[in-house]
């Protein structure tokens, strides 16, 4: 049987920077991190929306805004099928930050400098056309 999963991703702005972090993916790998924006899973019944402000307060310890939906995707990969949102958000006050153990660190970067932080070449792909 298939299986359909909801996830959401907050890319976060600040005047013309967008907040990345470091996430930590294996240590058996030369280098197990990871720089990608706010993201996780919906829980059954929580509205997407709801899950966005929540990884923001679970991932950094802020709390959040959204400014609007930005674009969808979808992904299959064998019999998982993963669909989602991103929203474009603000936060209320970067000093709070606070990453959880999963996460090295934090940076604001340009929307130039996407290619030289995210290698997720899907998630750079789903950003070309979209107005942040």
């Amino acid at each position: 049987m298939a299986d359909i999963y909801v996830r959401v991703r907050g890319i976060v702005k600040k005047e013309d920077k967008y907040l990345l972090i470091k996430h930590w993916v294996d240590d058996r790998i030369p280098d197990p991190y990871l720089w990608e924006f706010v993201e996780g899973e919906v829980n059954f019944g929580e509205a997407p929306k709801d899950a966005v402000i929540r990884w923001m307060n679970e991932l950094l310890g802020v709390s959040g805004t959204i400014e609007k939906v930005l674009y969808t995707w979808s992904k299959v990969t064998g019999d998982s099928q993963c669909v989602g949102i991103a929203f474009l958000c603000s936060m209320d006050d970067e000093a709070d930050i606070t990453l959880t153990e999963e996460y090295g660190e934090w940076q604001w970067v340009t929307r130039d400098e996407f290619e030289e932080y995210i290698s997720n070449q899907y998630v750079l792909d789903d950003l070309i056309g979209v107005e942040l």
